[in-house]
């Protein structure tokens, strides 16, 4: 039986459903009898394995955040460090898998190891470039920034079969970054998330779904499963109080994800406030919304983009990829931003009373076809390799 690795990145969780929709989709187009084994560490490996995947488990990642705020460097030194041990631990699983394809969901220093073996592999990564400090500011960050930069656009093209680029063109930082999608051997398609293959429900049948009544004013914060984020439920859970006053029926509820216990919130819940670990159905929450607070990661945001909630995004500071998305979407649907440097109850407070009578319109940004080209695109790369 031929096996396929889908390694998801154990940083965040909209890896884990964009993998799985390209996956459903691939097991369509494959002749009967492959088998696809997700691998994957931390809160992401417990999200796959809450599907009722085959998963295995390999190392994960420590953020090394405090309070909305982010050390990047450290984030770089840690990644090297992590993809290190990983790579002895799927050298275990080549050899009791034997697979005949390894997809590698933003893995950066896997690609070269996997072709040691003769195994075709595919890249995937949600951004094209990376930033870099002014050199005489920070010479060894700007050289490690000025590196990755190099292994991403310069040398994964070369050394995969296929390197696809998961993203909206618009989301791409610069201009001349964005011609990098028409480079040899890179595939652009647009977001994809679990909506490729669950519905989100209507706002009435959500709210059904949830049992949330049809005249309350339904607030949600949301963090993701980066374990990032008890500082912005602290905010707005000081905030209800004043949002109260002028909120008839407010109903809040929020959503830790992985790596944040709700028993373990170092603040007592205002009255009206629900609190929630990982939820299977997030898609309910957002649709059956009035405003939502998240994070700036791209899965989410994008989630929200296709169901048209109003939001408030707050991108943990020094994170380069949630604050340019934070501009990404105030750019693409005029999302309010407030930095996480910046959080207060007052400034959330302010920010949520903004938005809780504004209905965004339903524009159509996306196709909703990222996986289906994903897919055809990794299947030719099979059906290729079992001609030769």
């Amino acid at each position: 039986m031929p096996n396929i690795l889908i390694l998801t990145s154990v940083v965040g969780g909209g890896h884990v459903f964009r993998d799985i929709a390209i996956a459903i989709e691939l097991k369509k187009l494959l002749p009967p009898g492959y088998e696809f084994i997700f691998v994957s560490g931390d809160n992401a490996f417990q999200m796959l394995s809450n599907e009722g995947l085959k998963v295995e488990k390999i190392e994960g990642v420590s953020f090394p955040t405090n309070l909305g705020t982010i050390d990047f460097l450290k984030f770089y030194l840690i990644l090297l460090r992590s993809e290190f041990i990983q790579s002895f631990q799927l050298r275990k699983l080549i050899k009791k898998y034997k697979p005949a394809l390894i997809i590698l969901d933003e893995f950066f220093f896997l690609t070269d190891y996997c072709k040691t073996w003769k195994i075709p592999v595919v890249f995937m990564c949600d951004f094209i470039g990376v930033p870099r400090s002014p050199f005489l500011h920070n010479p060894f960050r700007s050289s490690l920034e000025a590196f990755f930069d190099w292994l991403l656009f310069a040398h994964l093209p070369k050394k995969a079969d296929k390197w696809i680029y998961i993203g909206d063109p618009d989301h791409i930082l610069r201009k001349e970054w964005r011609s990098r999608i028409n480079s040899k051997n890179i595939l652009a398609v647009e977001p994809i998330t679990k909506l490729q293959y669950t519905e989100p429900p209507s706002r009435q049948t959500a709210r059904l779904e949830l049992g949330f009544k049809n005249d309350e004013t339904v607030l949600t914060v949301t963090v993701g499963c980066s374990g990032i984020g008890e500082y912005l439920f602290k905010a707005v859970n000081e905030a209800v109080p004043q949002l109260q006053q002028s909120i008839n029926k407010l109903r809040v509820e929020f959503i830790c994800g992985y790596g944040i216990e709700p028993e373990d919130l170092d603040f007592i819940l205002q009255r009206g406030v629900n609190v929630h670990g990982y939820v299977k159905n997030i898609e309910a929450f957002y649709a059956a919304s009035d405003v939502l607070v998240i994070q700036s990661g791209i899965t989410t945001a994008t989630e929200c983009l296709m169901i048209g909630t109003p939001m408030v995004a707050v991108p943990i500071t020094g994170h380069w990829e949630q604050e340019h998305t934070a501009k990404y979407l105030k750019k693409k649907a005029g999302t309010l931003i407030i930095n996480g440097e910046d959080i207060s109850s007052n400034v959330m407070a302010d920010a949520i009373k903004r938005l809780v009578k504004t209905r965004l319109k339903k524009e159509s940004y996306f196709k909703g076809n990222g996986h289906n080209i994903a897919a055809k695109a990794i299947a030719d790369i099979l059906f290729q390799t079992s001609d030769d």
